[in-house]
């Protein structure tokens, strides 16, 4: 008698696998459904293979019994061969290799070891040369069996060959699982051939799958279960796997630029679901040709789409994926929700052939210079400069910091009162051997991200430093220079340790240095932040609150902290021209002088501008008005000449000659 044991226990486990595949929304993209056919096929296979045993149990079968058993035994070699081919295109998918098998002599050879087995089967009632099963005997193997397993060999070898070829494609450990699932699965075979009896092929089958399931697939990372897409992590790797096999892909990147505005407004459940029916709208899109398209989705809201075709209709898609998803979206603008994406197409390798450069682009094109339309191609885009420092801004810092590309300029400071230049704000720019001038607007916030701000901001600091102690503030006219602290300086606790040693290094009065923190830095302000000012205060320097207006700050939160200086940021006189925005800004300097604040109004480029803050009795402006922010050479020699012809002037006016 067989024993049925090993199969009743696999049921249960391709049944977990089942569950785990659709509690984690692994139902989208092609390796998943090919996994979950493997799985089903996999259950399907061990049900048959209990019912050919189950009735053959029970000689001389019943006419039901019969039936049951003659079904079953087709049933089960047909799906478990199935199984082999099916492992195999499972292992092409998830290398994302298939294109391997798209010339249509490769499919035919492919399938042809499969049309045997069907063949085999299809003869099977009238000559019973593969099994037969009978009242008597029950189930029989026949000769024609051994071809069963010739040809689920041809499978397993070649699906072992290739394993041991793609190791490049996977990790250590992915191809020590997928090589392990190989191995099981045809020792199990070479067991159940010399001892039929021992039913043990299922089960290994099940432990098998359940290693993919745990190693390979690993729900957690492979899917973003929330919008139902693979994950960001997903497209990194099938993006690897892409670039190391020489694909031709396209690849479509939308963008929604307003994504976090979005989520804040509707909450977390209802954003996913709002994103969920944007990828539903892709999905339902009449694609022009049958290759596989596969989403991807990053927080908080880009959805990244590989297909594995580099032609597809590129002239009309981004249009039509925005109409498509947008009209599928059409009741969340009835609650105000307007849909913003940005389109990029790839077309992969002719565009770029290297993944952190397909990357980069992803999460920088809408950002870039010549990007203006909805709808752009990479092809547009890659040869700019622009894109070329946004794609290796990090080289650019860590090579800045290591050889020093770091260079300091200063904008003067206006003083209303005394109509001369009073002081200075010192401005961080990189000068790059390669990419030249480097906007602080663009290495600012790529450095708070990358982890590089606290070696730059130390770099500043040494070189205000040094700069003041080699130039007499005093016989220049100028009170003090202002520099910038980040967030990441704020909250380090050496801070004043690392100040006090400049301090004494070039010798500096800390009252000719005035620091800077930011309207975002002062809203996340917490314990170590507010030591780290009071002990920078108790030593002699004073604090300005920069970019005040692009924030939230209450004038008790602005009065928490002793600041000398508040900044009003450029988007405040901006707006001056309306009737609003005048009176907004004009009560916000009587308001802040109200609790003896001294004010400076950045981003006065204008004369109507600075009459407009004459009129508002503002205390300092700061703006290209006066100057554009300069090289410490070259301001020096701009404030010695203009405060020195403001000196000249005033002396004449007084009649002094």
């Amino acid at each position: 008698m067989n024993i049925i044991y090993f199969d009743i226990c696999s049921i249960p486990v391709f049944l977990i696998i089942l569950f785990v595949c659709y509690t984690r929304r692994m139902t989208r993209g092609s390796v998943n459904q090919l996994f979950i056919l493997l799985v089903l096929f996999s259950l399907f296979s061990a049900a048959a293979d209990l019912g050919m045993e189950v009735p053959d149990a029970m000689l001389p079968l019943s006419d039901t019994a019969l039936f049951i058993c003659k079904v079953s035994s087709y049933v089960y070699l047909a799906l478990r061969n199935a199984t082999n081919a099916v492992l195999l295109l499972f292992l092409l998918a998830y290398t994302r290799t298939t294109f391997l098998i798209r010339k249509t002599w490769v499919r035919v050879a492919y399938c042809i070891p499969y049309a045997c087995i069907l063949l085999m089967l299809l003869q099977n009632p009238f000559t019973h040369s593969a099994f037969t099963v009978t009242r008597e005997a029950g189930y029989s193997r026949g000769p024609l069996m051994l071809a069963f397993y010739g040809i689920a060999m041809i499978y397993g070898i070649i699906g072992l060959i290739y394993c041991i070829y793609c190791r490049r494609y996977l990790s250590l450990g992915n191809w020590g699982a997928l090589l392990s699932i190989y191995v099981l699965v045809h020792l199990a075979v070479l067991i159940q051939f010399f001892y039929p009896q021992l039913l043990v092929e299922m089960f290994f089958t099940a432990i098998a799958e359940m290693i993919i399931l745990v190693t390979i697939m690993r729900p957690e990372e492979r899917m973003d279960k929330e919008v139902e897409m693979l994950s960001w992590t997903s497209y990194q790797n099938d993006l690897r796997n892409v670039i190391l096999s020489g694909q031709h892909v396209s690849i479509i990147v939308i963008k929604m630029i307003n994504a976090p505005e979005i989520r804040n407004f509707m909450g977390d459940h209802d954003f996913y679901s709002y994103i969920s029916e944007i990828a539903d709208g892709i999905r339902k899109m009449h694609w022009n040709h049958p290759y596989t398209i596969d989403l991807y989705y990053e927080r908080p809201g880009t959805i990244y789409l590989i297909i594995d075709n580099d032609e597809p209709d590129m002239d009309n898609i981004g249009s039509r994926i925005i109409s498509e998803a947008g009209e599928n979206i059409k009741r969340y603008s009835e609650m105000g929700v307007r849909f913003e994406p940005k389109v990029c197409l790839i077309n992969c390798p002719e565009d770029l052939h290297n993944v952190d450069d397909i990357v980069s682009l992803g999460h920088i094109f809408h950002k870039l210079d010549n990007f203006s339309q909805n709808t752009c191609r990479a092809g547009e885009i890659v040869g700019s400069r622009s894109f070329a420092i946004e794609a290796h801004i990090a080289d650019i810092l860590n090579r800045a910091i290591k050889e020093n590309h770091i260079e300091m300029y200063y904008q003067p400071i206006y003083d209303m009162k005394s109509g001369r230049f009073h002081s200075a704000e010192a401005l961080a720019r990189i000068i790059d051997p390669e990419y030249g001038l480097i906007s602080p607007a663009i290495f600012i916030p790529a450095a708070e991200t990358q982890g590089y701000i606290i070696p730059i901001g130390d770099s500043v600091l040494d070189q205000v430093f040094r700069f003041i102690s080699e130039h007499d503030l005093d016989s220049l006219g100028l009170s003090y220079i202002e520099v910038n602290l980040s967030v990441a300086q704020c909250m380090e606790r050496s801070l004043p340790d690392k100040i006090r040693s400049l301090q004494q290094k070039y010798n500096v009065d800390p009252g000719k240095v005035n620091l800077e923190i930011t309207e975002t830095t002062f809203e996340d302000i917490n314990d170590i932040m507010v030591e780290n000012v009071n002990k920078l205060i108790q030593m002699g320097y004073s604090f300005a609150l920069d970019d005040y207006g692009t924030g939230y700050s209450s004038i008790q939160r602005v009065n928490h902290i002793p600041l000398k200086l508040i900044k009003i940021d450029k988007s405040m006189l901006d707006e001056v021209s309306s009737a609003n925005g005048w009176m907004i800004l004009n009560h916000t300097i009587r308001m802040m002088q109200s609790i003896g604040k001294h004010i400076v109004t950045e981003g006065a480029e204008t004369e109507e501008a600075v009459e407009n803050l004459r009129r508002m009795k503002c205390d300092y402006i700061q703006g290209f008005y006066f100057s554009r922010p300069l090289p410490a050479d070259e301001f020096v020699r701009f404030i010695e000449k203009q405060n020195s012809m403001d000196d000249q002037a005033r002396l004449i006016g007084q009649g002094v000659s």
